[in-house]
């Protein structure tokens, strides 16, 4: 018998090429897969407006189906009204008993600091602050210097500051698509002013800026993919660093940064590498599991880690909805793999009793 698995995305779009693939890979699968977005779903009836993988023909098609069995969330949520009332949706379906998903996500950026900081990866969390208002961030500023503040559930890069005290006054950078945008404020009055107005829009939390600049005064930090395997094992996918532009902010590839080897990069440093590569993969083996355990049940997580100037590890950022373009552009002979690694957790899944599954909630 077939199980059946639904990609979920806010905006379903048949031509994006990664669940076109995974599509393209489910042929060899008792697994019938469908595409949808959570406003497409009616809870009163259980049913679904979205598309259905004709494996004869190799293609979408528009369908009416009962909710899938098991769902791959790949919903990332904006602030309007669309966003709020998919979420809803989710929670809900996020209850249902007979439903599962391959992973049940991560909370925001704040409540994951709070959470394992007090578990083992402590050590390896810099110091944050939830900012509760524009006279705490100033304080936070004065103190440090040098901050750096995002958005407590942003993603992409999307709002993340860098504050910085110096000889002109108050400095403030961020990333737009044009580049680095530079704003001095002369006395902390205006400054509280623009402070006001960007707290009004989003909760911040606050982090001293880590220093960990190239040769070239760009940023960088390594990104590591993790997933499940057929068996519900986790592994490491694939990492590599990413490089952002010089006197950048930020490595998001969204935001102009680029992908390099990391055994190339590896191949360039001192014999110190090797004390770095061993914690790392102790941090890689135990984090998911932590994760697991604090939070909810995972199919894969994005790692974001810097390496201070002094050596020393941070974790960044995990999420749970990662890109893959990290494959993409450094193994594509793993595409394959990728592609499949939804579809075998799936398989998986179908074969294990999971009632005690921790669903986790926003």
């Amino acid at each position: 018998m077939n199980h059946s698995l639904g990609i979920m995305t806010l905006t379903p779009q048949v031509a994006n090429s990664y669940f076109l693939e995974i599509a393209k890979q489910s042929l060899s699968y008792p697994i019938d897969l469908y595409l949808f977005s959570p406003k497409g779903i009616s809870p009163l009836h259980e049913t679904v407006d979205g598309y259905y993988f004709n494996k004869e023909s190799q293609t979408w098609e528009t369908e009416a189906f009962e909710i899938p069995e098991y769902i791959y969330d790949r919903t990332y949520y904006q602030k309007d009204i669309q966003s709020r009332q998919a979420k809803a949706v989710v929670q809900w379906l996020k209850n249902q008993k007979h439903i599962r998903f391959l992973g049940y996500g991560l909370p925001n950026k704040w409540h994951l600091y709070e959470k394992l900081k007090k578990t083992p990866l402590s050590p390896y969390l810099p110091e944050t602050y939830l900012v509760t208002d524009e006279n705490h961030l100033l304080n936070l500023l004065t103190e440090y210097k040098d901050i750096i503040i995002k958005p407590v559930d942003g993603a992409h890069g999307y709002a993340v500051y860098h504050l910085v005290i110096s000889k002109q006054g108050i400095v403030v950078r961020t990333t737009k698509k044009q580049g680095i945008m530079e704003q001095s404020f002369p006395n902390k009055e205006i400054f509280l002013k623009w402070l006001n107005r960007i707290l009004q829009k989003h909760t911040f939390i606050c982090q001293k800026r880590l220093l960990n600049l190239t040769k070239e005064d760009a940023p960088f930090d390594l990104r590591i993919l993790l997933n499940k395997d057929a068996y519900g094992d986790w592994r490491e996918f694939q990492r590599a660093i990413r490089i952002g532009e010089e006197k950048g902010i930020l490595t998001n590839i969204s935001r102009g940064a680029s992908y390099r080897s990391y055994s190339d990069w590896k191949a360039l440093q001192d014999s110190s590498w090797d004390f770095i590569e061993e914690e790392l993969t102790d941090i890689l083996k135990e984090m998911p599991l932590i994760l697991e355990e604090q939070f909810s049940s995972l199919f894969e997580i994005g790692v974001d880690l810097i390496i201070a100037e002094d050596r020393s590890l941070w974790i960044l950022d995990m999420n749970s909805k990662p890109g893959h373009k990290i494959v993409d552009e450094l193994c594509p002979e793993k595409l394959s793999s990728l592609f499949q690694a939804p579809l075998d957790y799936c398989d998986f899944m179908a074969s294990q009793c999971l009632s005690s599954l921790k669903r986790g909630d926003f």
